[in-house]
């Protein structure tokens, strides 16, 4: 009785492994296109190769084991003379210099392919060597598919009154970015989302189609004045400049109290008041959720 699985041989030729080497790239290089010329060492073929004897070609050998009376197991195990490969054949090292062409629009974990250019193993055919892009980060701007995008910080003059900025771009151009007449800068819109715009056709160029390029998005920040920063003066006339306040407030010092803001940190909501034992037994009745005593009001 045996016991053990049968052999199972691949369709189709055996391929040696390919090779994977990242390749940083800066934004510049995938904007503009680059050629690089990289060294490889890579192991090739001396002479034929020929089946080897102690596998007949398979890679592995059969061995079979007594486990009891009338029980014999199979057991497979990779060939020792030939490291598996089936084959035997001199190699040698060879240094093959390989032309990466980096295309316009290339992405980050692309892949520049050569075929066939990986070691060479008898009765196998060789993989690939593969170059994958590793996109750098850049100092100005940050990269989404073809798009782009550059954080602008303006003062609030800039903001109301208009702005011109120059802008070196990736191939080297300064582009002059300047708001229109009477355009407003805010610093967030509908109260969460970042306020940007954009500059058509000034993003990355399109791989496949260098020609059709993205868009240049700037995302702004308004630097607001700081405290005492405005004297009374500059306070009136930016009153009798701007839009009227949208609320009027009347009241009276004697009778009203007047409070005054104080700087704070969002992150310490719901930490105020004092720490105590009592904490724990009245946080049942917070939000109204707990079955404390009710006054009752006539």
């Amino acid at each position: 009785m045996f016991f053990g699985g049968s052999q199972r041989r691949s369709a189709g030729p055996r391929r040696s492994e390919n090779v994977n080497h990242p390749l940083k790239v800066s934004l510049e290089d995938l904007y503009n296109g680059k050629t690089v010329k990289l060294a490889v060492n890579r192991q090739v073929l001396v002479g034929e190769s020929s089946m080897c004897t102690a596998c007949d070609g398979n890679g592995v050998v059969i061995e079979l084991r007594q486990i009891a009376m009338g029980m014999v197991q199979q057991l497979q195990r990779r060939c020792a003379e030939c490291s598996g490969q089936g084959y035997r054949a001199e190699t040698k090292k060879e240094r093959k210099v390989l032309e990466v062409i980096i295309d316009k629009g290339m992405r980050h974990n692309q892949k520049v392919v050569f075929r066939g250019m990986a070691d060479e193993k008898p009765n196998m055919e060789p993989g690939d060597i593969n170059f994958i892009i590793q996109e750098k980060e850049h100092d100005v701007f940050k990269r989404k598919g073809a798009d782009l995008l550059v954080t602008k910080s303006l003062s609030l003059n800039e903001a109301l009154c208009g702005f011109e900025w120059i802008v070196k771009h990736l191939d080297g151009r300064e582009i002059v970015i300047k708001s229109k007449p009477g355009e407003v800068i805010k610093p967030e819109s509908d109260g969460a989302t970042p306020f940007v715009k954009i500059v058509p056709n000034e993003g990355m160029p399109s791989h496949g189609q260098p020609f059709v390029k993205g868009n240049l998005y700037v995302l702004f920040r308004v630097n607001f004045p700081v405290d005492g920063e405005l004297d009374e003066e500059t306070v009136k006339v930016l009153k009798k400049t701007l839009p009227n306040p949208s609320m009027q407030v009347d009241y009276d010092e004697d009778e009203n109290e007047v409070c005054h803001l104080e700087h704070a940190d969002v992150k310490n909501f719901g930490k105020g008041g004092a720490t105590s034992h009592s904490d724990a037994y009245d946080s049942d009745d917070e939000d109204g959720r707990g079955q404390g005593v009710q006054c009752q009001q006539s």
